[in-house]
């Protein structure tokens, strides 16, 4: 997802999909309902979590603390839609669009996670390990 939002990064960022956690909802029930809201995708191998990722992130000037649980999924197909988005969402995001890890890698955008190209590839070749490693 590509993000702009003038009152905190003018240019934008991009970042994988996802979002919050209700209260009392499993992380990995809310991974396939914001995989569903953001992307429409409802058919998904999702996997293990692979990396966390603590940080403050400014949302139109509002500090938020996120816990983020990266996990591995595969998607049946490369659609996406964007009719279950939040009026946020449609306020600062801007693009959607699937990247290769090569892609990522050879990018000149400012994409989040940090080394998420390497991240990448280095889950394609290893698989996933014993224990989600923190960003």
């Amino acid at each position: 997802m590509r993000f702009e939002d003038d009152h905190t990064s003018p240019g934008g960022w991009w970042c994988t999909v996802g979002g919050g956690v209700d209260e009392g909802e499993a992380l990995d029930v809310a991974a396939r309902r914001e995989l569903f809201e953001e992307t429409g995708h409802t058919e998904v191998d999702l996997g293990p979590v692979v990396w966390i990722r603590e940080h403050v992130l400014t949302v139109e000037g509002e500090p938020r603390r996120l816990v983020e649980h990266y996990f591995m999924a595969t998607a049946l197909h490369e659609e996406v839609v964007d009719h279950h988005w939040t009026e946020l969402e449609r306020r600062v995001v801007k693009a959607m669009r699937w990247w290769g890890p090569e892609e990522i890698l050879e990018s000149r955008e400012t994409i989040f996670p940090d080394g998420l190209g390497a991240l990448l590839l280095a889950l394609l070749q290893d698989g996933p390990p014993e224990q989600p490693i923190r960003l």
